[in-house]
């Protein structure tokens, strides 16, 4: 990180010598707003989307869908966070939440048993055997059990996932362990299932005793498996990580260019969710006829943390794509000498219940999903550097308390689990939280002392910068220009007085803070600052950081 400054300075000079020249208003009365009104306009005539992993995977490696361009996200707000919407509601990184509210993710209830439930149909794809039944209420869930060479394993990486993406503020279905008594399982008259001709034909005990074969029994002779409840809606099939659905007319934003699409590429990462892609997405329509309206979910998770399902996950999950030239042609030249790097990685194998999931080779930078991600391929720093202050909230005991949740009966189940979400967390704050300027959290007082935050050194990463450099600028916003002199200082910690010239007069102030720090060049491009003055003093209403070309 030790790499020379000048190429980030003098990008940081034509970045201060260019600011604020944008044609007309730049700051609306709403801004920075807090929530996105994606239901505006009746979407009922939307249809479901159709897909397979085949063609996912063959678009996605041979085709390069989506806009490539190096453009900041489109649907951040002036403080260059992601307001809420149908896609996201932020939650850990808008306000603090309890042990207890974290652990509880998603899910209405502690507990639920589904004794005596009625199977409605055979679960109807994917590689777990499984089933649908419906509650007291008529409502519909999913039954998912984990396989008898690895119990707890999928079920115990699809609570955790969920708990973990409902904090980060994704839309999640709530989902539950549970224990099925063989005796007490009963199959609705209307329940049907294919057979090997396939002809759909009324559903029979032999049926569930197949799907049972294939599922982990417990000691007790009860089977563990995932309960899933369907989200509310029709549903219309899966989100696609570019473009926009031209069913929907609230979908305006390229979904490559999407903040919180860009950004889980951070958070899959962490979890090792290299099963990320659009067919493990789901959307669905709400609302009543004329005002109906598409929310859309994260969706099946697991496969993360090691998990493969059915069994642990290939070696190579996180650390190449399926398919990637560059390692197979080298394997191909040296005649099979060449040994990829993750081939040679130990893995912790003292319980059946964890699949392949280490933190000590995991490089967050290099992290691969299964095939290529319009969206993770248009990651930039900034919207990294936004996951990373996400992921940033777990604290050990919240990933520890989380873990919990998934029951591990195993010796060292647990802690592996969770001693190694905390060591993958580090490594992806050290390399994200850093990759640009840290400026977070700016405030004004009445007086004109501005406060910031360093997050890369709040949350222990990176130890203080040598001093901060602030240009402090008027801001005439009806024509998106900065006025009169500039007036630079310099602050040894992350506050400062804005000059007597600057307070005077004028609605707006700018100051472009630049950090100045031995091991992190990249902090030399500014984060331009925004306050406009109020009736009690000034509010912070623009944060945006210069950053480097991007790296993915």
């Amino acid at each position: 990180m030790c790499s020379k400054a000048a190429p980030y300075v003098l990008v940081a000079v034509v970045v201060l010598a260019l600011g604020g020249h944008a044609a007309g208003p730049r700051f609306f009365a709403d801004d920075p707003i807090q929530a996105d009104d994606d239901r505006a306009f009746d979407a009922g005539g939307a249809v479901a989307i159709e897909g397979s992993n085949a063609w996912d995977f063959a678009e996605h490696t041979f085709f390069k869908p989506g806009d490539r361009r190096d453009i900041r996200a489109v649907n951040v707000n002036t403080l260059d966070e992601v307001p809420d919407s149908t896609w996201f509601t932020s939650r850990i990184g808008r306000r603090s939440m309890s042990i207890e509210e974290l652990v509880r993710g998603p899910n209405q209830f502690d507990t639920i048993d589904i004794d005596d439930w009625p199977i409605v149909q055979e679960k109807s794809s994917g590689i777990t055997p499984g089933y649908r039944v419906t509650d007291p209420t008529g409502h519909l869930y999913q039954v998912k059990f984990d396989p008898p060479e690895h119990p707890e394993m999928a079920s115990g990486a699809e609570v955790i996932g969920a708990a973990i993406y409902h904090a980060l503020g994704y839309n999640v279905v709530q989902g539950y362990i549970v224990e099925v008594d063989p005796a007490r399982i009963v199959i609705s008259p209307k329940a049907t299932t294919v057979d090997m001709t396939g002809r759909r034909r009324p559903m029979r005990r032999d049926d569930v005793d197949r799907i049972l074969s294939r599922a982990a029994r417990l000691p007790n002779g009860k089977y563990r498996a995932t309960l899933s409840r369907f989200a509310d809606g029709r549903p219309l099939g899966y989100f696609k990580y570019y473009g926009t659905r031209p069913d929907d007319p609230n979908d305006i934003h390229p979904h490559e260019h999407r903040r919180e699409l860009r950004g889980n590429r951070v958070f899959s990462a962490w979890l090792n969710h290299d099963d990320s892609r659009g067919i493990n997405s789901l959307d669905m329509l709400e609302g009543p006829k004329g005002r109906q309206y598409i929310r859309h979910y994260m969706f099946d998770f697991g496969s993360i943390m090691g998990s493969g399902s059915t069994m642990a996950q290939v070696p190579r999950a996180g650390n190449e794509y399926i398919l990637e030239w560059g390692p197979a042609l080298k394997t191909l030249a040296t005649l099979g000498f060449y040994v990829r790097p993750w081939i040679l990685v130990d893995y912790w194998e003292d319980a059946r219940s964890v699949g392949r999931f280490e933190g000590e080779f995991f490089e967050p930078v290099t992290w691969r999903p299964e095939y290529p991600n319009p969206a993770f391929d248009n990651m930039r720093a900034d919207d990294a550097f936004w996951a990373a202050g996400l992921v940033a909230h777990f604290s050990d005991e919240a990933i520890r308390a989380i873990v919990a949740k998934a029951r591990y009966s195993e010796p060292g189940a647990a802690e592996h689990i969770a001693a190694t979400l905390i060591v993958r967390r580090d490594k992806v704050l050290r390399a994200w939280l850093t990759g640009v300027n840290p400026i977070a959290e700016p405030r004004m007082s009445a007086e004109g002392i501005v406060s910031f935050e360093n997050a890369a050194g709040a949350a222990g990463v990176a130890d203080a910068p040598t001093e901060y450099v602030l240009t402090w600028s008027r801001f005439d916003n009806a024509t998106g220009m900065n006025v009169g002199q500039p007036v630079e200082t310099r602050s040894p910690a992350p506050r400062a007085q804005a000059p007597t010239q600057i307070l005077q007069g004028g609605e707006f102030i700018t100051v472009a803070v630049r950090t100045l720090h031995p091991g992190y060049a990249a902090w030399e491009l500014p984060v331009t600052l925004t306050f406009r003055r109020t009736g009690t003093g000034w509010q912070a209403v623009g944060l945006e950081h210069a950053v480097p070309p991007r790296l993915y």
